[in-house]
């Protein structure tokens, strides 16, 4: 266990230069003060230069070529000198307890890496901003937590391994509520750049990393996780696509146990049909038909229909999705 923990805090940003002022302040406002705050510039053409210059020697502000926030997180750690990374994106927010109940859970327990409870915020185009229940505590299925042995009434609670069939059927996490050892962030590699553009990058990393760490929670949801328009995420129809894919990466590039491998087959089944609409919507038919001949069971009729218009020549198949979705 550390003794008086140093943590570096990497944000990466693109083009966010009004919501990363507030992030960026959300971290200076902790009660108990990061070692260092990294920001990765990865190739923005608006002003968050000059929003970072705002905040001079209390960051380290990094600019580099546009290559995705997978190499920017890992450009951030490469400059990191802390013992611990704690991942925060540029459009989400810490309560100013964050890093003080990390460092109270970290003088108590010994673990590698670190999720706690958030909340979500959703901006509406009309203005309105909808808040989702807390992520762990009432947005996970009943009993997800007692099935591990867990008990969230608790303040910390500490896994051995996270149960993998767990983690897949359902996420608890973002980059924003991650804290880990930076010496296992190393030798897990990073966050892999053939990921860039996949809106799930960061649960591909997750699926690596809880094979191999104790995993404290802190059952406060001390994180404000932002869903707006310019989130990766909230195009439901990729995201469905992403979750796939990633799935199928995991399957080809982790090296997994048969219990691993059954239990991605599993999930990869009951996301399938999800991903098939999702492609369908999109108009991207290669991929619905590649889905197709994954899927071990026949899908319902109004798939089937999708999938044979997915077939047709383009120009018809554009039309007839068209008049499908309308």
């Amino acid at each position: 266990m550390d003794a008086s923990p140093r943590v570096s805090v990497v944000v990466p940003t693109y083009n966010a230069s009004g919501r990363l002022k507030k992030t960026i302040e959300s971290v200076l406002a902790q009660t108990v003060p990061p070692f260092e705050i990294i920001i990765v510039d990865d190739g923005s053409t608006d002003d968050t230069k000059q929003v970072c210059a705002h905040f001079g020697g209390a960051i380290c502000y990094l600019a580099v070529e546009n290559g995705g926030q997978q190499r920017a997180r890992n450009i951030g750690v490469a400059r990191a000198t802390g013992e611990w990374i704690a991942f925060l994106d540029h459009d989400d927010l810490w309560d100013p307890d964050y890093l003080a109940e990390l460092r109270a859970f970290q003088a108590r327990h010994a673990f590698d890496l670190a999720f706690c409870d958030s909340r979500t915020l959703r901006e509406r185009e009309d203005g309105h901003v909808i808040q989702d229940g807390t992520r762990f505590m009432e947005l996970a299925p009943a009993g997800y937590w007692q099935g591990m042995g867990v008990d969230p009434a608790d303040r910390w609670s500490v896994l051995e391994r996270y149960d993998y069939a767990h983690f897949l059927e359902f996420h608890p996490v973002q980059p924003s509520v991650l804290t880990i050892r930076a010496e296992l962030f190393r030798a897990l590699g990073g966050f892999d750049p053939r990921m860039r553009g996949v809106s799930a990058e960061d649960f591909e990393f997750e699926l690596r990393a809880i094979r191999s760490a104790r995993i404290g929670l802190i059952w406060r949801p001390l994180v404000t996780i932002t869903r707006h328009a310019g989130n990766a995420s909230v195009d439901g129809g990729k995201m469905a696509m992403d979750l796939v894919d990633c799935l199928r990466f995991a399957q080809k590039h982790h090296n997994l146990s048969t219990a691993e491998s059954r239990a991605i087959e599993a999930e990869l089944q009951r996301r399938l049909p999800h991903a098939m609409d999702g492609a369908f919507t999109l108009r991207r038919f290669a991929e619905l038909c590649e889905y197709r001949s994954l899927l071990a069971t026949r899908p319902a009729m109004r798939t089937r229909i999708k999938c044979g218009l997915a077939r047709l020549p383009r120009y018809v198949a554009n039309l007839c999705a068209d008049a499908l979705t309308r």
